[in-house]
């Protein structure tokens, strides 16, 4: 659940202290969640992660538990924070939306799609048997299976609106524009290459 020893108590981020939205959340609270987006969303964007600013707080597993599932189970939310070897680090890990997945070549019933119009890897749930052989590939371990329900899940970015990146707090994660992206690194790695 949440390491409230971690969260910025007392810091006024976004007109609401986080223990508030902590508690808001845990009471199902699902007004404080981001709104949903229009359905005319086009623009391919990824969750971009800066684990050098997160701090453990945990409230980006607590939203997306609540919009998946409309309850708080954080071993079933599709972001999970790990503790870098017992230590202060912190590492937000998601699906990376990998546009090769390993998850999509392997699966035996090709469940798993890339969605052009989305930029995401999407499952097939009609398709989906959950053998779990998407799990053993995927280089991220960013697919869970819910025992409860017998199926995979994984990020699929709360529908364009990813609900952990609304919530975090310290700006560990953000919700980038892919192509803006592509283009920085295109620059950082064409301004390396002059310098050697």
């Amino acid at each position: 659940m949440i390491n409230s020893r971690f969260c910025n108590r007392g810091q006024e981020t976004k007109d609401i202290l986080p223990e508030v939205i902590v508690e808001r959340l845990k009471n199902g609270d699902t007004e404080v969640l981001a709104p949903r987006p229009e359905d005319d969303y086009v623009s391919p964007k990824v969750i971009t992660i800066h684990p050098q600013k997160c701090n453990g707080c945990g409230l980006c597993e607590i939203a997306c538990s609540l919009f998946h599932l409309g309850y708080i189970d954080t071993s079933l939310s599709r972001i999970r924070v790990i503790e870098w070897h017992s230590s202060d680090i912190f590492l937000p890990n998601c699906c990376q939306q990998c546009a090769e997945a390993p998850c999509m070549t392997v699966c035996p019933k090709d469940a798993m799609v890339w969605n052009d119009d989305w930029g995401r890897v999407m499952v097939d749930y009609d398709r989906c048997v959950s053998c779990g052989t998407c799990m053993a590939a995927c280089p991220y371990a960013a697919i869970g299976f819910d025992e409860m329900r017998q199926m995979i899940f994984k990020c699929d970015l709360c529908n364009g609106n990813p609900q952990c990146v609304h919530f975090c707090e310290p700006g560990a994660l953000r919700w980038d524009d892919a192509d803006m992206l592509q283009a920085a690194c295109i620059r950082k790695s064409a301004g390396l290459r002059r310098k050697y």
